[in-house]
């Protein structure tokens, strides 16, 4: 055999030895990707309008106290920012408020900022619940739990859609975030209000300052 080719076969033998070593270490050493977008179940609020109704993806959280998806729930007629139908939360004069909850697809760890975007707005007359609100954000590491306010909206006294955007840092794990409809800013009484919401962006990491 000629020896430059059996020189060349050796170093390629010994190649073929060491390729799957170098294949290990290369895979050992990729950092796992960080998820950079956690996208909302149904973020658009799509399904059949209905009174009392919560969307495919959504669960209300306070029994008896159900959303409505417009339009045409109560004969409400009001154009979707996004698809065809929007979500309504009244608060209550008695106390009480409406609220709707999802389990995000990954949770966000502790002490990272986040942010995301919902259209809202403010029906002027809505079956005597017609006075502006505002939109709470609430997160928690269990379905059991409202957990702790993560952020809150101005007064919503709009009746075109807005953009707004929600910026917080996580006190703890969460698993699920609670969107809800509340009382004006500094307002001391309870009363009979209304919020519309539509079009959810996913959630981020905060952009670096």
């Amino acid at each position: 055999m000629n020896p430059d080719f059996s020189k060349a076969l050796c170093r390629y033998k010994n190649w073929l030895l060491l390729f799957p070593v170098l294949l290990l270490s290369f895979s050992i050493q990729q950092p796992e990707q960080p998820v950079t977008k956690i996208y909302f179940r149904n973020p658009s609020f799509e399904g059949a309008p209905k009174a009392s109704s919560c969307p495919v993806g959504w669960h209300s959280t306070i029994p008896g106290s159900t959303p409505d998806l417009l339009p045409g729930a109560w004969g409400i007629e009001y154009t979707p920012q996004d698809g065809e139908t929007c979500i309504g939360l009244v608060t209550r004069f008695d106390g009480s408020t409406e609220s709707i909850a999802q389990a995000l697809a990954e949770p966000l760890p502790a002490d990272v900022c986040y942010s995301f975007s919902v259209y809202l707005a403010h029906i002027e007359k809505y079956v005597g619940f017609d006075n502006p609100t505002r939109l709470r954000v609430w997160g928690s590491p269990s379905k059991t739990e409202k957990g702790k306010l993560l952020c809150s909206s101005p007064l919503i006294n709009h009746s075109d859609w807005r953009s707004y955007d929600f910026q917080f840092i996580t006190p703890g794990t969460i698993r699920y975030l609670t969107l809800e409809a509340w009382y004006g800013p500094g307002t001391t009484f309870k009363y009979n209000g209304n919020i519309v919401l539509d079009h959810c962006s996913p959630i981020e990491k905060c952009a670096r300052a």
